[in-house]
């Protein structure tokens, strides 16, 4: 019994390994890629190792081409819009869990039901929009829309505060407080896993969004990072060692972030996920 457990276990980690060193491979060769000379990208067979390594690649994408203002681009972008994302979400999650009011659960599900309509359909009209507010080729499409909050957030954080027992929001009301200052005092200081957990994933999810800007952004000196990214690809050429080089660059502060916050990040989604 104990060899067959032994020998169980022994499979369950090969097949493991396994599964992990394909999920990391194209990472590597993005990394190799990223140091080659353009000669040795198609080389048959393939050079994991080149020799020798071009971090001159580096150099061009990280000042020729502009990545550093285009990180900066991102950043600014991903944050400014992220922080009244999380506020505004959490304010209406707050709500929807601890609030009754008439017609709430169908207003819910209205709220959910604008997840279903995809981007592509509000494109035209946005860019009208924009267009008469003279905000083409500006950050303010990217930044102001998100302000608002999102309807998955909107439901992660209700799942999240339905949790929290009502003993808190009672006794608040005991003590005067309004539902702002339970909001903000008493239920976001709780709910601070489920809130880095959005926080991190609205960033990633911003840092790689490629649509709008290209849509809203024109100039090269706004250009997010995925743009920067596709100024390496034209119709007939790929540049793919400035490509990898570049992608190896922008991929770093979301790892940075996730192994930072990603025990925040797996509490908060089971959490949450959870009916309360």
């Amino acid at each position: 019994m104990r060899r067959a457990m032994v020998l169980q276990h022994t499979l369950i980690h090969i097949l493991l390994i396994a599964l992990g060193i394909s999920a990391i491979f194209p990472f590597v060769w993005m990394l190799s890629t990223s140091l080659k000379d353009t000669s040795l990208v198609f080389t048959y067979p393939p050079v994991l190792i080149p020799d020798p390594p071009m971090f001159s690649n580096y150099l061009h994408v990280w000042v020729h081409a502009g990545m550093l203002r285009a990180m900066g681009n991102s950043f600014f972008i991903s944050i400014t819009s992220q922080i009244g994302n999380i506020l505004m979400s959490s304010l209406v999650a707050y709500a929807f869990a601890k609030i009754d009011f008439r017609f709430k659960n169908i207003l819910f599900i209205f709220v959910l039901a604008t997840i279903m309509i995809p981007f592509q359909v509000t494109l035209i009209p946005l860019f009208v929009i924009f267009r008469h507010l003279n905000w083409i080729n500006t950050f303010y499409p990217l930044i102001v829309p998100p302000l608002f909050g999102t309807a998955a957030n909107v439901f992660l954080m209700r799942q999240y505060i339905m949790r929290i027992p009502n003993a808190y929001r009672d006794s608040a009301y005991v003590d005067g407080c309004g539902h702002f200052r339970i909001w903000w005092n008493i239920i976001m200081p709780m709910a601070v896993p489920m809130t880095v957990s959005i926080a991190v994933l609205s960033f990633m999810w911003k840092w790689n969004e490629f649509l709008p800007p290209m849509l809203f952004l024109s100039s090269r000196e706004l250009m997010t990072v995925p743009l920067i990214l596709n100024i390496f690809r034209s119709e007939f050429l790929v540049e793919w060692h400035y490509l990898m080089a570049a992608s190896t660059i922008a991929l770093l502060p979301v790892i940075i972030l996730y192994l930072f916050a990603q025990r925040y990040i797996i509490s908060g989604i089971m959490l949450g996920g959870i009916k309360g």
